[in-house]
């Protein structure tokens, strides 16, 4: 019995893991206009939470190129894959970006590659780029 509840656990969590580095949350296509405008607020910023992160955070600086690549291809997950799958970052980078259609929206990007689009209309996207590369963000064996 105990072999058995260990094969079942051990095929669930195969089935889960979407690749070396854990699980990935599923993501959806975020169905953005083309970006007219990236403005840049803040760089390099800590999280209250982690005051002692400064040091490191200081140096999370994005280029308006990043930030329009990221934007362009981040997928949208769900709230609750944005909050409990993937890793937290004490770094960020935020801004406003403006779409062709004179959408507008509030972005922010924590250097482990998620981040959140506050858009114009109310509506909030949870983001995550895995594929994004940007010379701040952390390579996949660091």
């Amino acid at each position: 019995m105990v072999i058995r509840a260990l094969i079942l656990a051990m095929a669930m969590n195969s089935a889960l893991a979407a690749d070396d580095s854990g699980i990935t949350p599923q993501m959806h296509d975020a169905h953005l206009p083309q970006i007219v405008a990236v403005t840049i607020v803040k760089s390099g910023v800590t999280s209250e939470a982690t005051p002692e992160s400064a040091e490191q955070c200081k140096n999370f600086k994005l280029s308006p190129q990043e930030i329009r690549a990221y934007i362009g291809k981040a997928g949208e997950v769900s709230r609750e894959d944005y909050f409990h799958m993937l890793d937290w970052s004490p770094c960020s980078t935020s801004g406003d970006v403006t779409f062709k259609n004179g959408l507008k929206g509030r972005w922010t990007i924590q250097q482990y590659r998620a981040g959140s689009l506050e858009l114009s209309t109310g509506r909030t996207l949870f983001l995550y780029c895995p594929q994004c590369r940007a010379t701040k963000f952390p390579t996949a064996d660091e």
